[in-house]
């Protein structure tokens, strides 16, 4: 685990001929895939897969080695994930998955990498918030068009009745809007 989040290639091969158990995990669940992918080390992650570490295995807030990298916004890694068969659409306790965090965090390329992979668009967390709301709130109009490109329903309310473009509207978000309106948004919604 600590050579995985130190970025110790050559300590983590040493421990993997060892027989190391590649998916021990720590208290809070995390194991030295998902360190590794949270600190950005490609090729420790790349060597750990290599050894059958579990691609899915979450800590104990439900974050994947997946959710982490696309959080953080470390492309590469989540595109070696993803051909590692990483659940793409798994989510957290709460309900956010890998696509949500990355709109979030303003990743636009985790965000086509994620959609180009097929991940669930209109997913939503446990407070109806879903991707494309998320990037409206935070005004990322670049963001935003990605989900419409792949038709991503444009009126799921949150749990508050909140809309997308009622979202953008309320944050001064204009292009935000503007993309929603031209989408068919309805305004008295």
């Amino acid at each position: 685990y600590i050579a995985c989040r130190n970025g110790h290639l050559e300590c983590v091969q040493l421990l993997l001929g060892a027989n190391a158990a590649v998916d021990q995990a720590k208290g809070d669940g995390a194991t030295p895939l998902l360190i590794a992918c949270q600190n950005g080390h490609l090729e420790i992650v790349r060597l750990l897969l290599e050894a059958s570490a579990a691609v899915d295995q979450a800590c104990d807030d439900g974050a994947t080695p997946l959710f982490l990298a696309c959080g953080i916004g470390h492309v590469e890694i989540a595109r070696l994930l993803i051909k590692a068969k990483a659940a793409i659409d798994h989510a957290m306790d709460d309900g956010a998955t890998p696509l949500l965090i990355a709109c979030q965090q303003g990743h636009v390329d985790i965000v086509r990498l994620l959609r180009d992979a097929g991940a669930s668009l209109n997913q939503a967390t446990e407070s109806g918030a879903t991707p494309l709301l998320i990037a409206c709130q935070r005004g990322n109009v670049e963001i935003a068009r990605l989900p419409r490109e792949a038709r991503a329903t444009v009126a799921p309310a949150n749990e508050n009745g909140a809309t997308p473009l009622l979202i953008a509207c309320q944050h001064g978000h204009l292009e935000c809007a503007q993309l929603l309106r031209g989408a068919g948004a309805d305004i008295n919604q």
